[in-house]
């Protein structure tokens, strides 16, 4: 069977998905473009579904007006934890960052669909464990060198080999090894996996966003050399205080009347840590876009005439996680479970997103969030009665003292007043420990992983951007080689089944996998999942065209201002 043959059955598997109330229409777009079924094939799967239509897009602005040529726009944000690299970047403010000039393989649209980017198309192999890209050709990079196969198979590889620290083998380990990058020809690579993996595609997309494709030549020292093919280049940096592009005037993108692409004639990064100041500069007119707003202490943007805050149904999450190497998570289930059973999900969600996020139940396959998912093991209500039979089995009849520790950033501080105040009615005396936001995430050089408070402390709360399918979530902090893993949990069903549900190209199949998953993860406890956030993204009202599932994918390659 070929390629082509193999995608039209796929086609045809996801129509009776939808046909039997398998899948829903949503979930079928993204299935589609994950296998690199085009827009226009897309949408004569649904045309085969039959039904009603139902919203398929997230986000963003209605009624947006013609673009207009020129001018700069100014974003607000928190500075990079240290100078970008895109190969370890991991912070908000460096990927917004590198997002303005670097590109990746595949990007992500407001749903989290997948759509097309420096690649044009992709197409996995009969068996899933090899899959080729073809390249877009006349492309360049800002320096007027060709973007071409080698520069993807070196981007690849430099984040494949353990040397660089990348956090891209979070994703990546286990399903692609060193060597498995191969240029076939000058605009088509191959990827040969360790093993079957339905969902490669996001592992080189921009949800994976160590994968961006750098230059061949690349040496190392980005903000020296940003050397990109996108939108924009990077012309001022200044450390902890703002960032300055102007349009790449050879970007080869273009809309969809053929105008060239960006809009924009520039635009500036401007670094405040503080969400507060952030507020205040945008209200007082001096920046145009703050690409992640944090609900507390906004609730005046709303209101504000000149101000739009724009809506994206997200999937980002604040972790929180229980070292399982450490007493006293460690062999300690029932203890984890007790703390889950002392939190009040709704109350929490009210308190901190005014009710406007999903709940979350400590499972990522949650099909509120994720379509397409098994329904919940079980919804975890608040239960002082459960916490306090499950503290007592876990050998502390009388109460325990744990410490929670976390970075002063966006609404992490009331996360953890809000965990402090709801263990406490069942004898779960919570000491907080705030570190500032470079010190949470900082470490040796020599050992990082092992020195960093994110990844090493007793329980932890951790912010992640969205992602957008389950297993990304999974495959980046479960398994129990994954270096961002801050529970260090190791479950070896639960890491066997999880290897047939990214094997498993059948959605079928992979719903009854995923709901043995859901129910391990779920009972086992390793981390908390009490919400999933919806994304704000606030920007002036004359502003139009931002792309991206909100948080820090932020593309501006078609905003633009009018008067």
């Amino acid at each position: 069977m070929t390629s082509d043959q193999y995608r039209r059955e796929y086609a045809h598997h996801l129509v009776e998905q939808v046909k039997k109330g398998h899948m829903t229409r949503r979930q079928l777009l993204v299935r589609a473009s994950v296998f690199g079924l085009s827009a226009t094939v897309a949408g004569q799967l649904l045309a085969a579904c039959g039904g009603s239509e139902e919203e398929t897009t997230g986000g963003g602005e209605t009624g947006m007006p013609d673009p207009v040529m020129g001018g700069t726009i100014k974003l607000i944000g928190p500075a990079p934890i240290t100078d970008p690299d895109p190969v370890t970047i991991y912070d908000q403010g460096g990927i917004v960052l590198v997002y303005q000039f670097l590109e990746y393989l595949i990007d992500l649209d407001n749903t989290n669909g997948l759509k097309p980017k420096l690649a044009e198309s992709w197409t996995p192999s009969e068996t899933g464990d090899v899959w080729t890209f073809n390249l877009r050709q006349g492309v360049t990079f800002n320096d007027g060198s060709p973007f071409e196969a080698e520069d993807v198979v070196t981007s690849i590889e430099r984040v494949l080999d353990p040397a660089n620290g990348s956090g891209a083998l979070s994703q990546l380990g286990g399903v692609l090894s060193p060597g498995g990058a191969r240029a076939v020809d000058q605009y088509t690579v191959e990827f040969t996996l360790d093993k079957p993996y339905a969902d490669f595609p996001y592992m080189v997309s921009s949800g994976n966003y160590n994968t961006a494709i750098l230059s061949r030549n690349y040496k190392g020292d980005i903000v020296k050399s940003p050397v990109g093919t996108g939108p924009f280049m990077l012309t001022d940096y200044v450390t902890k205080q703002r960032a300055t592009f102007v349009k790449n005037p050879t970007y080869w993108g273009k809309d969809a009347q053929g105008r060239q692409l960006p809009y924009l004639d520039g635009m500036e990064y401007v670094m405040v840590e503080d969400n507060s100041a952030q507020n205040l500069q945008l209200q007082s007119g001096a920046i145009d876009v703050q690409p992640q707003t944090v609900f507390q202490g906004a609730q005046a943007l709303f209101g504000d005439p000149n101000l739009r805050v724009d809506i994206y149904p997200g999937t980002g999450i604040r972790e929180v996680a229980f070292n399982v190497n450490v007493e006293p998570w460690k062999d300690n289930q029932a203890l984890r479970q007790a703390v889950a059973y002392c939190l009040d999900r709704e109350a929490i969600n009210q308190a901190l997103y005014d009710g406007r996020s999903n709940l979350g139940h400590d499972t990522f396959w949650d099909p509120t969030v994720f379509a397409g998912s098994p329904p919940l093991p079980a919804e975890r209500a608040q239960d002082y009665d459960k916490a306090k039979q499950l503290l007592s089995d876990a050998g502390y009849p009388d109460g325990i003292d744990i410490t929670l520790t976390y970075a002063k950033y966006l609404e992490n501080p009331q996360y953890a007043q809000l965990i402090q105040e709801q263990c406490k009615p069942a004898g779960i005396n919570v000491k907080l420990d705030q570190l500032s936001y470079e010190a949470y995430y900082a470490g040796d050089d020599a050992d990082y992983y092992g020195t960093t408070p994110w990844l090493n402390a007793a329980m932890t709360i951790t912010e992640w951007g969205s992602r957008p399918a389950p297993g990304i979530y999974a495959a980046a902090m479960l398994l129990p080689d994954a270096v961002w893993s801050s529970s260090h949990w190791n479950n070896p069903e639960w890491v066997s089944l999880f290897d047939q549900y990214q094997s498993t190209a059948d959605e079928a199949s992979r719903a009854d996998i995923a709901a043995q998953l859901s129910s391990i993860q779920q009972d086992d406890t390793p981390i908390l999942l009490t919400f999933y956030i919806t994304q704000l993204r606030t920007q002036k009202k004359n502003v139009y065209g931002i792309q991206g599932p909100g948080s820090f994918y932020c593309d501006l390659s078609q905003a633009f201002m009018t008067a």
